[in-house]
């Protein structure tokens, strides 16, 4: 990426993080038990996931690793599609917007790699069997907790009663279910992206799980203790395994670079 790349994608963590996008903003209601939005805090919570954790920490990641911007780009587009089918079965048109802004800004960044000479990279499938079936066992409520989210969506039509700048929460929450299966996937089964996805899957199921335990009966919350708890396992086990132990493909490109010194010398 070049350095103008770079200090666009700084100014994206801020615009997704900080204002407009109020992601770290909404992301500490969970905390606060006084405050307006105090009724529906774990609803705060999952827009304040998404648009921190899923959007504004993979930008920020491309400012401090740009050669890793074909993951980044690849949780964006998961992302900005995520929304998109969030505003379709949502009947909601405000995440399409969100989608129409977040496809524009990661364009810029995939200009920025072009210009900087970053070549394409095909995805090289390396399948981690612990990460996978983590990634299958979780399926199903993220897919419930999408669906969930979504009909609410549907039966409150065109005047949301808890939005940001106009786009209603629930199709957003909706939104982050669908990013998270896909995402716990992806996790799974590319070697490249996996340090990437292993921060933001973590982050957000840990988060996630600390906000329905706060807040069990707020709007948004799953309101089953275990579950709670669960979500948060799952996501310290994610970041567990990706950081103890390596993966497959990491242990032949050691061997491979072993192989390569031996022969030199």
């Amino acid at each position: 990426m070049t350095v103008g790349g770079r200090i666009f994608a700084g100014f994206a963590v801020l615009f997704w993080a900080v204002l407009p996008g109020f992601g770290l903003i909404d992301l500490s209601t969970m905390f606060v038990e006084d405050s307006f939005f105090a009724e529906v805090a774990a609803l705060e919570t999952s827009w304040g996931v998404l648009t921190t954790f899923a959007v504004a920490l993979p930008f920020g990641w491309a400012v401090f690793r740009p050669r890793d911007v074909w993951p980044v780009l690849a949780l964006l587009w998961l992302t900005t599609a995520a929304l998109l089918l969030g505003a379709l079965l949502g009947f909601s048109f405000g995440p399409v917007v969100m989608a129409g802004v977040l496809g524009v800004m990661s364009l810029g960044l995939l200009w920025s790699a072009r210009r900087a000479g970053t070549r394409y990279q095909k995805p090289v499938l390396s399948v981690d069997w612990p990460l996978l079936v983590l990634a299958v066992l979780a399926l199903p409520f993220w897919a419930t907790y999408a669906w969930y989210a979504l009909d609410i969506s549907r039966a409150t039509g065109s005047e949301p009663e808890y939005w940001t700048m106009g786009i209603d929460h629930w199709p957003v929450q909706g939104a982050l279910g669908l990013t998270l299966a896909a995402a716990s996937l992806l996790h799974a089964l590319w070697f490249a992206a996996r340090s990437l996805l292993r921060t933001v899957l973590s982050f957000s199921a840990v988060s996630l799980g600390i906000s329905w335990l706060l807040g069990p009966e707020t709007g948004g919350s799953v309101d089953v203790t275990l579950l709670a708890i669960a979500a948060v396992l799952w996501g310290l086990l994610i970041a567990l395994r990706t950081l103890g132990v390596p993966s497959e493909a990491g242990a032949q490109s050691t061997k491979r670079r072993q192989n390569l010194r031996s022969t030199a010398v």
